[in-house]
């Protein structure tokens, strides 16, 4: 994604997840929630993105007052 006011290629910084870690796919989980029993989703966040979806915010590089971009996925 570019930015809009200098056509600079953005950065992202922040990822919101609607779920926090899946037990069921074997993917990442934080080392304070180890001991948790496994199942398929966990919403520590909790927070609903579109429909269980993340949240991308970007941001421009050269000029951090540009305006934030973001997409849904």
């Amino acid at each position: 994604m570019n930015c809009l006011s200098s056509a600079t290629p953005m950065d992202l910084p922040r990822t919101i997840a609607s779920t926090g870690w899946d037990g069921g796919s074997g993917s990442w989980k934080p080392l304070e929630e180890q001991d948790l029993p496994t199942h398929q989703s966990a919403g520590p966040p909790q927070v609903t993105v579109g429909r269980w979806g993340e949240l991308n915010v970007f941001t421009c590089p050269e000029d951090p007052g540009h305006p934030h971009r973001w997409s849904i996925q």
